[in-house]
């Protein structure tokens, strides 16, 4: 393996040249000269060494991602883009799991607070509270979360009010008057901005808001699943169903079917996230796209920005866009 003293030497530079260089040194290094090294790296195939480098940085070159749901594909989009972010700057991630309950969030937390991580990005959940916020301790600074959260953190969020009110306007255009919601956990922002916004698309329609056309899933298909089979034995069935997320539109799909109903002629169905399955589902789902890749990024670039003390905005929001398959529209539609 070439060594920095390798680069230097084929440069014609100081081995502090090239440190300068590779670390983004605030030592001033001439145009000419930095090219050199940064040839004579790419020539020589030359990786530095990350502990290394943290040393000279003072910093562990990690960042923690906090997650809800590791089986979630949502959730797996969004770490993707995470990770090519970290790459590029040549930061390595851990990564945790907490299933939703607080005491693993803590664990979490302080499992890399110990590992000395740089840096945190939580992506869905609730963190807010004072055992959560309290385990964070000098990490404040640095936490950048993904979602709308109670807390005074930078962060990338999603328009749900907006996506939740394309969906149901969809359903409302192809004639459906009776639209039950499954939603998600309740102490979630996320399903309390999707709901918001399902009322509202009802209220600029003229259709009134019944209460028992909500129900509540933890966002899995199960969840789907035993909600619609709930709602669809009310004597005055719906003919629309908007999920709070796909995995719950596929088990919704699944109950409907069992009951002997068909998708969508009997019952239209919308999720939200588009997740790569729902293109391959039978039907392939109508659903509202949210661009996760791209949030993984954008809260990456963020909490770069936070370590390296450079200015930027400390909110980001990505717009949805409503995608149309067959499980609303049926074939001729």
């Amino acid at each position: 393996m070439p060594t920095i003293r390798d680069v230097a030497r084929k440069a014609r530079v100081s081995i502090a040249t090239v440190s300068r260089v590779i670390n983004n040194s605030p030592h001033q290094v001439g145009r000419e000269t930095r090219e050199k090294v940064l040839r004579a790296v790419q020539e020589l195939d030359y990786r530095p060494n990350a502990l290394a480098q943290g040393l000279i940085m003072k910093r562990s070159m990690t960042v923690g991602i906090i997650i809800p749901d590791i089986s979630n594909p949502y959730y797996a989009e969004i770490v993707r883009g995470i990770q090519d972010a970290a790459d590029r700057a040549g930061y390595a991630i851990v990564l945790q799991n907490t299933d939703r309950k607080k005491d693993k969030i803590i664990r979490c937390i302080q499992v890399l607070r110990d590992k000395k991580a740089d840096g945190i990005i939580f992506s869905g959940g609730i963190i807010h509270g004072y055992e959560t916020l309290s385990a964070l301790g000098e990490l404040n600074s640095r936490v950048v979360v993904i979602g709308r959260h109670e807390v005074d953190f930078p962060a990338v969020r999603v328009d749900n009010i907006g996506g939740a009110t394309q969906a149901i306007q969809h359903l409302v255009d192809l004639g459906h008057e009776r639209i039950s919601f499954i939603n998600g956990p309740e102490m979630s922002t996320t399903s309390i901005d999707r709901q918001r916004g399902y009322k509202n698309a009802l209220a600029q329609n003229n259709l009134p808001f019944e209460r028992e056309l909500v129900k509540r899933g933890n966002l899995t298909p199960e969840s789907g699943y035993m909600a619609v089979k709930e709602v669809l034995q009310l004597r005055n069935r719906p003919t629309g169903v908007f999920t709070s997320n796909d995995l719950m539109a596929f088990g919704a799909i699944c109950g409907a079917r069992e009951l002997g109903l068909k998708v969508p002629d009997d019952l239209a169905v919308v999720g939200f996230d588009n997740i790569p399955l729902c293109t391959y589902f039978d039907p392939p789902l109508s659903t509202v796209e949210i661009p996760m890749y791209e949030i993984g990024l954008s809260a990456m670039e963020m909490l770069m920005d936070l370590i390296n003390q450079s200015e930027f905005d400390r909110y980001k929001i990505f717009k949805t866009r409503l995608i149309k398959r067959r499980s609303s529209q049926g074939k001729n539609t």
